[in-house]
């Protein structure tokens, strides 16, 4: 067995932290529609909303790549296939989370 309860509870823990960012994303996206550049960039200069916005961006990615992982699991018959689909995802999946987290703290400063 291959952590696969750990996995099952973090997709879970994801998916309830998506329910409510996506409709404050949905939200905040509509009103920034309406916005110019400056209050664009004061919108996103407010802690909360960079948080926010944070969290929803590192849940979605982590969420995503375990269900992409659980969907090669089940239909990838081929060990090495697998194993470099899921390297593939990983590596694409942590890059991004890295690059957001870059943006973030220069964002921050």
């Amino acid at each position: 067995m291959k952590n696969y309860s750990r996995k099952w509870l973090i997709q879970r823990i994801t998916a309830t932290l998506l329910l409510p960012l996506t409709f404050w994303f949905i939200y905040s996206t509509i009103s920034l529609s309406k916005m110019d550049y400056t209050e664009i960039t004061i919108f996103f200069k407010s802690y909360i909303n960079l948080l926010l916005f944070y969290i929803m961006m590192i849940a979605m990615l982590l969420h995503s790549s375990l269900g992409l992982q659980t969907i090669i699991d089940d239909y990838v018959t081929s060990k090495n296939r697998s194993k470099s689909i899921k390297l593939i995802i990983n590596i694409i999946s942590y890059s991004l989370m890295f690059l957001i987290t870059i943006l973030i703290i220069r964002n921050l400063f």
